[in-house]
């Protein structure tokens, strides 16, 4: 088994080109044993350039068991000896452009990755979940071996995400016929180990849904897992909002990796080590439960390094041992954003020129324009400014309000 001591975390990434950017580094802060890394950026600054890439590069160690650096000098190579080139015209512009992904960033990572992710792969976690996510469970027909699910990291890693997705209910299922038959047998570690399982899951379920009253329950007729509330509303996989279902996706597949690395190894305490790269996070959640998105999963899985791409001062403040970085300003920020209130962030990390809204900007600029017309005529100065305080009263915040007194005291 991989301890978090041995595996190859990402230490640091040098952008050769992200469309928007070009030639700098990304160094991550050197927390032990890793540090997550949250990009933050305005659109088209290349966040998700930079996740698609890491993708590749990581892809490419785990399934192929080739280095992404080498096989892109490797090729280049092969483009510039003609007689080479020549030969294998159909080929070249596949060479191309893999050339151009696999250079447009450069990872360090603590330990050599080749051969060592490969030889590895089905004991370590490692996905990427693009912003396109959902929760699209299929029914459940027959309870089946869990063979089907080891074989998709044997046989099909790139595209196990979206298996272990749709398949989840398939996996629970498969979970309580296990768990029937280790009570039939009087196999009590089996029993309990399942029943740890369904603990966690529901655990974690009740923090998504932000209800810890919800329950979990199984129709054995129906071949079927449900939520029930607190309020006593029965719900399906299928029928969620968008946010929980985007945020459960990423759940899913995760539950179902970290549970075959333990069955696999046979230890099921193990917290299996890995990488998780994660587009937008925060995407349809309320903004609560952005705030609550990476503490559930670091705490979840606490040996893996998520690297997330995001807009949201709750995510950016949410958790420690983290190294936020601008694509923009090229700034670091570590754990010191968690004491931070999201007002400060988005001035300060996200680009805002303050903390108020258009309509407060708009407000403020009525203000300053009736200091300046009425600056001899103090009864009609003070006449309008009372008029548009007594207009706007119910959307002015303590803070605001602060602010335009301020102002109107000058």
């Amino acid at each position: 088994m991989i301890l978090p001591e041995d595996f190859p975390y990402i230490t640091s990434i040098y952008v050769n080109d992200c469309y928007t950017y070009q030639n700098f580094n990304i160094d991550l802060i050197q927390h032990q044993p890793f540090s997550h890394l949250i990009l933050t950026g305005k659109n088209g600054s290349g966040k998700s350039t930079i996740l698609r890439n890491l993708n590749l590069h990581l892809t490419k160690a785990i399934v192929e068991g080739k280095n992404a650096i080498t096989e892109a000098k490797n090729l280049r190579e092969l483009l510039n000896n003609n007689s080479l080139r020549n030969s294998n015209l159909t080929s070249v512009p596949n060479w191309e452009k893999s050339v151009d992904e696999f250079e447009k960033i450069t990872p360090l990572f603590r330990t050599e990755i080749v051969p060592l992710l490969f030889q590895s792969r089905k004991e370590i976690i490692f996905t990427y979940l693009s912003t396109q996510r959902s929760s699209n469970v299929k029914d459940v027909k027959v309870p089946t071996r869990q063979d089907e699910f080891k074989q998709q990291l044997e046989q099909n890693y790139a595209q196990s995400s979206s298996y272990f997705i749709n398949y989840f209910m398939q996996f629970l299922i498969n979970k309580k016929v296990a768990q029937a038959f280790a009570q039939l047998e009087n196999n009590q570690d089996g029993i309990n180990s399942i029943n740890i399982f369904f603990e966690q899951l529901e655990s974690c379920f009740r923090k998504i849904f932000e209800d810890e009253k919800l329950k979990l329950v199984f129709n054995k007729d129906a071949l079927k897992i449900t939520f029930i509330l607190g309020d006593g509303r029965e719900l399906s996989f299928n029928n969620l909002s968008d946010g929980i279902s985007a945020l459960l996706s990423i759940v899913m597949d995760l539950f179902v990796r970290v549970e075959l690395i333990r069955e696999d190894v046979d230890d099921l305490t193990f917290n299996p080590c890995g990488i998780v790269l994660i587009d937008e996070p925060e995407t349809h959640l309320h903004y609560s439960l952005q705030y609550n998105v990476l503490p559930i999963l670091t705490t979840l899985f606490p040996n893996v390094q998520f690297i997330v791409a995001s807009h949201s001062a709750a995510i950016v403040s949410s958790i420690k041992n983290v190294t936020i970085f601008d694509l923009v300003s090229k700034e670091v920020l570590s754990d010191d954003a968690i004491g931070k209130s999201f007002s400060e962030l988005m001035v300060s990390h996200f680009g805002l020129d303050n903390e108020f809204s258009d309509f407060a900007d708009d407000l403020f600029e009525k203000v300053n324009t009736i200091l300046k017309e009425n600056r001899n005529n103090i009864p009609l100065r003070n006449q309008q400014l009372k008029a548009i305080l007594e207009e706007n009263e119910r959307y002015i915040s303590p803070t605001m309000r602060f602010e335009l007194e301020a102002k109107i005291s000058e």
